[in-house]
């Protein structure tokens, strides 16, 4: 039956969108590195989020109205009380936290369009195939950088291979959402098809990436990664062990085969490829996690405010007695729920509750479906539960990381698979706006809120690869920072006046304006309010000295000495 006109419309944009996401994975973009729109590849991400949203909004109605779950009702409500301690954060504090809450409200707004989408059997296949696609373009890519490094397009940072994303464990739990999808599509009876030869030849096809991902998990050398993969095939064994034995205990073999395979590689290497050695950086974490949660137990109710983690985790462990030891800077205490907690206090807290109750609802939704399906033979049995194990290495990353920070393209993964679950599982949904003009208003204003946004974003992208080409050239040209548009400027306002204070203070060599170190130190007092450099440091002690205002510079350097042991600077004359 021939569907109607809007229906194929919808389609072809969406397919046109997803085609679009599956380039802009492959592609680099010069960066200083960094983390949220730092990365331009980000800036493309939300760009095409907002593409993939509207065709959903401009849907003709049709009396559809708009659909509701009951987990979609607990990550709203959670998404609200994780937005609300924005409207009290400082000003500096709001800053800094207004494009995390932003990326927040990002992915609840495609997750709750994605969930008006009713994709059939045959959909759901296809964009599985689409995502296990777009990783298997991530893995070729770090097959190049492993061994032909020469034919890589991503140039490559220190030893160890990223992919696209820069961060090894970022690439890490991506393989392993792949290995998850690569045991679904081979597990399950549902997706085997018709013809005898033609499934031989898909089965053989999804065996070798199963062996050539096991091995990069091992290859990339992330404990996320590791960890997830484990915690995977003990998944599987436990789901589905008792209806697909046979199955399992061929897929298992090949998984192992593929670690196999990569434990030889790595400990044959030498040099860069040789194994690493964790154990500083378990220690690291370990007293991090600890720090954070006395840290909760100062301000449990209202928190330390958004935005001020990086100065106010710092500045705790120097301040304790004795002194923690700094061993790095961080920005993130390495766990979702911790960051949330301690900058929003209990407000934030309770908004990962109702979150967490959402994730509950959709579990046990995915559980009784699937026991429904495996009853009734349908083609779709065991989907849900695949579904939720496919998602494992992205929630457990993000609670041992940060990877939506450093890849929106994981947080739109991730809300899509949401998404698709809770729409497949979910029987007591209910829908509100039919026959609401209402319902049509909002759509539209949401509409143009996502082509706002999708504007911002590309002039963001812009202003990005500006700062970035005058970063690379050594702030020789100022021009394109001293016309960046207005809302570019405002966007990146602290990595913009740091490039412009650092060029005042080279110009001070050659032109001995004393003005200009005025201005750099007072830029530099509020700097040092919401990050941590040492080079900001070091300049502002000096320009104190040179002042000889020798208290003030005592303090700093106290302060810089606790924070950057190792650095010579800082020690006493």
């Amino acid at each position: 039956m021939r569907q109607p006109r809007s229906a194929w419309n919808t389609s072809n944009a969406l397919v046109v969108c997803f085609v679009a996401l599956l380039m802009a994975s492959l592609l680099y973009l010069p960066n200083m590195g960094g983390v949220g729109l730092g990365l331009p590849f980000n800036t493309l991400v939300y760009t095409l989020l907002g593409a993939l949203m509207l065709p959903i909004l401009w849907r003709p109605l049709r009396r559809r109205g708009w659909l509701v779950t009951p987990g979609a009702v607990c990550f709203t409500l959670g998404v609200a009380l994780l937005a609300l301690p924005l409207a009290f954060a400082s000003e500096a504090g709001s800053d800094v936290a207004a494009w995390r809450v932003a990326g927040l409200l990002a992915g609840w707004g495609i997750y709750c369009c994605w969930l008006q989408l009713r994709l059939n059997f045959r959909w759901r296949h296809a964009w599985g195939g689409w995502l296990l696609l777009l990783i298997s373009g991530q893995a070729v890519l770090a097959l190049l950088q492993l061994f032909w490094p020469a034919w890589s397009w991503v140039p490559q940072r220190g030893p160890r291979v990223y992919g696209i994303f820069q961060q090894p464990n970022v690439l890490g739990s991506l393989l392993a959402t792949g290995l998850a999808l690569v045991f679904m599509l081979m597990l399950l009876p549902g997706y085997a098809l018709a013809s005898v030869g033609g499934e031989r030849g898909r089965q053989t096809a999804l065996a070798a990436l199963l062996v050539l991902l096991a091995a990069l998990l091992v290859w990339v050398q992330s404990r996320t990664g590791w960890l997830a993969g484990g915690l995977l095939l003990m998944g599987y064994w436990l789901l589905f062990g008792r209806r697909l034995t046979r199955r399992l205990m061929m897929t298992s073999g090949l998984m192992l085969f593929g670690c196999g395979l990569g434990i030889a590689v790595l400990l044959g290497a030498s040099g860069d490829g040789a194994p690493l050695s964790h154990a500083l950086s378990n220690q690291a974490r370990l007293s991090m996690l600890q720090d954070t949660l006395k840290m909760i137990a100062i301000h449990p109710l209202t928190g330390w405010g958004y935005g001020s983690f990086e100065v106010a985790f710092q500045h705790f462990r120097i301040g304790q007695q004795p002194p923690t030891p700094v061993l790095e800077i961080t920005r993130h205490p390495h766990n979702e729920v911790l960051l949330w907690w301690v900058e929003g206090g209990v407000t934030a807290l309770l908004g990962m509750v109702a979150i967490a109750c959402g994730a509950g609802r959709v579990l046990w939704q995915a559980w009784h479906h699937d026991r429904r399906a495996f009853a009734a033979g349908r083609r779709s049995a065991g989907e849900a539960s695949a579904l939720c194990l496919a998602m494992l290495p992205i929630v457990l990353h993000c609670q041992l990381e940060y990877p939506f920070y450093v890849s929106a393209l994981h947080w739109l993964v991730f809300a899509l698979m949401l998404a698709t679950l809770d729409r497949l599982c979910c029987r007591q949904a209910c829908v509100v706006g039919r026959n609401h003009h209402g319902l049509t208003a909002l759509r539209a204003g949401v509409g143009l809120l996502c082509l706002c946004g999708m504007a911002m974003m590309l002039v963001m992208l812009r202003g990005g690869m500006a700062l970035t080409h005058v970063e690379r050239s050594g702030l020789r040209d100022m021009r394109p920072l001293l016309t960046m548009s207005p809302l570019a400027a405002w966007g990146f306002e602290q990595r913009r006046s740091f490039d412009l204070q650092t060029f005042q203070l080279l110009a001070y060599n050659r032109t001995h304006d004393e003005t200009l170190l005025d201005g750099y130190a007072a830029w530099a007092r509020d700097y040092l309010r919401l990050r941590i450099d040492a080079n900001v440091y070091a300049n502002l002690i000096a320009i104190l000295r040179h002042r000889q205002q020798w208290a003030e510079a005592e303090r700093y350097r106290n302060s810089a000495a606790l924070l950057f042991p190792a650095d010579r600077r800082f020690f006493p004359a």
